[in-house]
């Protein structure tokens, strides 16, 4: 009897620990999950600084509920005045990150699974590297041939290295007015303002949110020198254009529409100057011309 008490002490003792472990996988998961959905595109953990800084360490310098506050809306934490966003806003080029739409569970998930440093080993790959630094140095210069690539990268009028679609299949962003993209979906004009400048477009182009752009890009990934070049073309359009897009008139439109006014005026010219002759004039003015 002893004995059978014990064994079933030892199973239900066996079976919290298998329980408890689970659980903690599932969260783990979980959290790597809202971790690459959400976060991955500006943030790596111990791979290095990207768009956005390192995370490595950061549940320990900084309490779980400015985190929270963080991720939910940056932009209402630096204007509350917090010492500490503001200065993370002025470090990077006065960019704020993008709010996030998560309950206090999920942010609670991805906060655990950076504070166990799951991602601490997963060091970027010599050649991510490489490529990583190129469009640093791209987004730094802001050079104009580079601002020109992603234009041309937007409107397809330059492939992508991955055969992905070009941006103007189903967007418009003006640059100079004279370019006219597709009507299927929004207006990226102003794009880099609306969804928080680098980190917002860098966010978006890595890892898309939308169901027809994931399905799009899925297999045809942008490289980051291409992000780079599309972040530089979003941020110009929409300096270049503070008011909204601009209404792009097709030249060859306003050609034909004046040729067919001078067509109609001289047709119409031509007809009420017969209209003033009257038949029978012209009928005496010829029997005239051949009785002579």
């Amino acid at each position: 009897m002893a004995k059978t008490k014990k064994s079933f002490k030892t199973l239900l003792f066996s079976f919290f620990v298998i329980y408890g472990l689970n659980v903690n996988v599932a969260i783990a998961q979980d959290g790597a999950l809202l971790f690459k959905q959400n976060c991955s595109a500006c943030h790596s953990i111990g791979g290095g600084k990207l768009v956005g800084p390192d995370l490595k360490g950061i549940t320990k310098k900084r309490t779980k509920e400015w985190l929270t506050k963080f991720i939910i809306s940056s932009t209402n934490l630096i204007k509350s005045g917090d010492p500490d966003a503001i200065a993370i806003y002025k470090e990077y080029n006065n960019s704020p990150m993008k709010d996030f739409p998560l309950t206090q569970e999920e942010i609670s998930k991805i906060l655990d699974y950076i504070g166990a440093g799951k991602s601490g080993n997963e060091k970027l790959d010599p050649k991510k590297l490489a490529e990583q630094h190129f469009a640093d140095s791209i987004l730094k210069g802001e050079n104009i041939k580079d601002i020109l690539i992603g234009k041309d990268l937007f409107y397809g009028q330059r492939r992508f290295e991955n055969a992905g679609a070009s941006c103007a299949s189903c967007h418009n962003a003006s640059y100079s007015g004279k370019e006219q993209g597709g009507k299927l979906a929004k207006d990226l004009t102003n794009a880099f303002k609306r969804l928080g400048g680098y980190a917002g477009i860098k966010g978006i182009l890595s890892n898309p949110p939308y169901p027809s752009m994931t399905e799009t890009y899925k297999n045809n990934t942008l490289t980051e020198p291409e992000m780079a070049y599309l972040q530089l073309f979003f941020k110009s359009s929409d300096m270049k254009n503070k008011n909204g897009p601009q209404k792009s008139c097709n030249i060859m439109i306003i050609i034909g529409s004046i040729l067919t006014i001078i067509f109609a005026i001289v047709i119409s010219f031509l007809w009420r100057k017969r209209k003033k002759q009257n038949v029978n004039a012209t009928i005496y003015k010829r029997q005239r011309k051949y009785s002579i």
